[in-house]
């Protein structure tokens, strides 16, 4: 069969089409949004089709291949289509198609009484409009549900006026006969009907990768939806609640695809998909924990590039216990990763890559032995200080390996008090910006990566405009060298007489080289 026999546009009649919804061959798959139309909605679209205005089509799969996971129409009762009897999916027009079969069936046995009543629309024949019932008066209206159904359309008629049955009956003919536009899909696999649905967008809202995938997937112990969002909460109490739902996606793309294109798992087996987020859980959380203990990240926000995870990942979907050689590794990555900005052109290929790599660290081969980098001190010369860009996450990693210390205590810094709230009050210009604006020189040359610390709150309130000179005084003189150290400002800096060019160009230098030692060591 040709492709553009698989595709079969119908115009059917309204009163053929509601029948099918009655002997239960359309049917809701689990990926569409439940019913969300308002009454105001509702009567819009009866009075559009009252007038003859098109209403737009609807999209439906026919397959014979039934989901694990459907709803019937409107929440009524519907029967069962017999095994190997073609299924008719809506993909598109459900809340159209709901509305449609409810207001002409708001008295069918239901299994959702509230929306059964949100369908309880009359027609007032006096004006030619329509309410819901709640709102009119009985009198002078007529049930909807009653229009269709000759047996009790006609007693209904004799409590009104010639005039008003003759407008009934106008009416009833219109819905009867109106020519709705259906395109049927036939013969296509689930994953091509994934690939259509992912291009719709008619109401202005199109869903996602993950609801189309839980069609896939569901049931009564099984959704999706349900397992990314609880590990999406997991993930809250350690930091990494920004993750998301498409960093997540991608990490079990990585897992169960070994590859990064969400739209990739469409092609998954739905049981490797199920088996694959239980892997998923287990490999986050030794990720997270990895990214904590060996880098001191405490917060997602400071992943250099939130992508990175994703090899991570699928080293611990792999390898759940990596030895020290493994982990040592991993860090060398890491770091090669950040300085080099290796994801930052932002296309899949490096990432993809990376993933093998990392599948092949798990399985015991030691392939990072020959990462080198020459981080140039420019990186953190002209880089701005800009507290969520790469550069600025890769120097915030790297002074939180160095255990950083109050400039006037001389106590550790709480990394993850700091890390995991993101302060930004808690780094500062180790020459205040107001000081050298004094001085004449603007933020493009203060505000960079090379005059940046960690300090804590109140240092910060202390130094606030001062000048190195004099509050590099105050750093107690017993621990000076080590408080410096922790806050890699090199020896030849500590007094804070150097000019701010010298001091920023010799310290960019310095950290220049420590980027290489992390890179090199790990």
């Amino acid at each position: 069969m040709s492709t553009t026999h698989k595709i079969t546009p119908a115009n059917p009649r309204l009163a053929s089409l509601l029948s099918d919804v009655t002997r239960g061959n359309i049917k809701i798959p689990v990926f569409q949004r439940e019913y969300v139309w308002t009454d105001e909605q509702i009567t819009s679209l009866l009075d559009s089709i009252y007038r003859g205005y098109p209403v737009g089509s609807l999209l439906l799969w026919s397959t014979k291949e039934q989901l694990k996971h459907e709803r019937n129409v409107g929440g009524f009762k519907l029967p069962k289509v017999p095994e190997d009897y073609p299924v008719q999916y809506i993909l598109d027009g459900q809340q159209r198609l709901t509305t449609l079969y409810g207001v002409f069936n708001a008295d069918a046995e239901t299994e959702n009484e509230e929306l059964a009543q949100h369908f309880n629309i009359v027609f007032l024949p006096g004006t030619g409009e329509f309410a819901h019932a709640s709102v009119a008066n009985p009198a002078t209206s007529i049930k909807l549900g009653n229009m269709l159904d000759t047996a009790k359309l006609l007693p209904e008629l004799e409590r009104f006026s010639g005039a008003e049955r003759k407008v009934i009956a106008e009416a009833t003919e219109k819905f009867k006969d109106y020519e709705f536009p259906v395109v049927t899909i036939r013969d296509r696999t689930n994953q091509e009907v994934c690939r259509v649905f992912q291009r719709i967008n008619s109401s202005g809202t199109s869903l996602s990768t993950l609801e189309l995938l839980s069609a896939w997937t569901w049931s009564e112990r099984f959704d999706l939806r349900d397992e990314i969002a609880a590990l999406i909460d997991r993930l809250a109490d350690k930091g990494y609640e920004d993750l998301g739902e498409t960093q997540i996606l991608r990490c079990l793309t990585a897992i169960v695809q070994s590859d990064i294109e969400i739209d990739s798992l469409v092609d998954a087996n739905p049981d490797d998909l199920v088996s694959g987020m239980a892997t998923l859980n287990e490999a986050m959380d030794a990720t997270v924990d990895f990214l904590d203990a060996e880098l001191k990240i405490k917060n997602i926000v400071f992943v250099p590039f939130p992508i990175m995870l994703v090899p991570l990942v699928k080293f611990f979907a792999t390898n759940l216990k990596p030895t020290a050689e493994q982990r040592h590794q991993m860090r060398r990555w890491f770091w090669h990763c950040a300085f080099t900005e290796r994801y930052k052109a932002g296309t899949n290929t490096l990432v993809r890559e990376d993933i093998g790599l990392m599948e092949a660290l798990a399985n015991g081969k030691n392939v990072f032995d020959g990462l080198k980098a020459k981080v140039d001190k420019f990186f953190f010369v002209f880089s701005s200080w800009r507290i969520n860009s790469t550069a600025s996450k890769t120097l915030i990693c790297m002074l939180a390996q160095h255990n950083p210390m109050s400039f006037f205590t001389g106590k550790p810094i709480d990394l993850g008090k700091t890390l995991s709230a993101y302060n930004a009050r808690e780094f500062h210009h180790v020459y205040p910006k107001a000081r050298l604006a004094q001085l004449g020189l603007g933020p493009a040359a203060s505000n960079v990566l090379a005059n940046i610390c960690f300090l804590t709150a109140e240092d910060n309130k202390a130094i606030s405009a001062r000048d190195p000179k004099d509050y590099f005084d105050e750093i107690p003189e017993k621990k000076k060298d080590e408080i410096f150290e922790s806050a890699l400002i090199p020896p030849t800096l500590r007094d804070g007489s150097v000019p701010y060019m010298k001091f920023r160009d010799d310290r960019a230098s310095y950290l220049a080289l420590k980027a290489e030692a992390l890179i090199e060591n790990g």
